[in-house]
């Protein structure tokens, strides 16, 4: 399992989960909420999550309170290094994620289809904690998440993602304003506990 520290700035910013996740936990926020403690952002000023998922709680805390210090995990590394690409090089993510969207949105049923197996084999041939391949593992798992049938994610027994396309008319693949607020709910920092 992989652990890293987020660290909230002052402004709060409107964020939402980026993906999404099996289990998540967006649509059971308003019940949520309410569990929230009336401490937290005073007495309680630090929030960890083992696992983070979409991060529907996560975001909607960050969205609400000043906190302190924020860690998240998962078991899932490439999860967790999408999550730190956004901290550390969401510009670059962004400006991948709009390439693939102006070239996947416009093509026919078609040759979407053969566009996404071909980005999934691309995300299958690249490995984690190689620092050039990280933004772009990043970049083509939000893809994958977003064309993706129902947002699955799903490997085989060799550790490779599986699941088919999905069939999304016109899928939001690139959720700049979104990304950039979760960004901004992230105070860049260099050391984080792995």
């Amino acid at each position: 399992m992989e652990n890293f520290s987020l660290f909230e700035k002052e402004e709060k910013n409107e964020c939402k989960p980026f993906i999404k996740w099996v289990g998540g936990k967006g649509q059971l926020l308003p019940e949520i909420s309410k569990l929230y403690p009336v401490e937290l952002g005073k007495s309680i000023n630090k929030y960890a999550e083992i696992f983070i998922g979409g991060g529907a709680v996560l975001f909607d805390i960050l969205s609400k309170y000043k906190l302190d210090e924020v860690y998240i995990s998962d078991k899932n590394l490439e999860l967790i290094n999408t999550y730190k690409t956004i901290r550390d090089d969401v510009d670059i993510l962004i400006k991948s994620l709009k390439e693939m969207e102006e070239q996947y949105v416009p093509l026919n049923d078609e040759d979407r289809k053969v566009y996404y197996y071909e980005k999934r084999t691309e995300y299958n041939s690249l490995k984690i904690n190689v620092e050039e391949n990280n933004i772009r593992k990043a970049a083509l798992f939000i893809f994958l998440n977003k064309t993706c049938f129902n947002g699955l994610y799903r490997v085989n027994k060799k550790g490779e993602y599986n699941v088919p396309m999905g069939a999304y008319k016109n899928p939001k693949i690139c959720d700049e304003e979104n990304l950039k607020n979760v960004f901004f709910s992230f105070k860049e920092r260099e050391d984080y506990i792995c």
